[in-house]
C-alpha cells in the first residue's frame, strides 16, 4: 500500500460503528410511544386513580428535565 492509497481509502468514523438501533430521534419516539401506551393501559385497567398515580410519578422526572434544560446540560 502506497501513501496515496492510504490517503484515498475510505475511513469509517467511530460514530458509524456505535450508532445503535435506539439512537437519535427514533429512540426518543419509541420511548414516548411506549410511555403513552403504558399510561393508556394503566388508565384502562385502574381508571382515574391509575392516571393520577402515573401523573404523580412523573413529577420528579419532569422536575429533573426542567433543571437539566435550565442549566444547559
Amino acid at each position: 500500500m502506497s501513501m496515496t492509497d492510504a490517503q484515498t481509502a475510505p475511513q469509517s468514523t467511530a460514530t458509524e460503528k456505535t450508532k445503535g438501533f435506539l439512537s437519535g430521534d427514533m429512540g426518543i419516539l419509541l420511548v414516548v410511544v411506549l410511555f403513552v401506551a403504558l399510561v393508556a393501559v394503566i388508565t384502562a385497567t385502574f381508571g382515574l386513580p391509575g392516571l393520577a398515580m402515573s401523573g404523580l410519578a412523573m413529577v420528579p422526572v419532569v422536575y429533573a428535565v426542567l433543571l437539566l434544560l435550565t442549566f444547559g446540560k
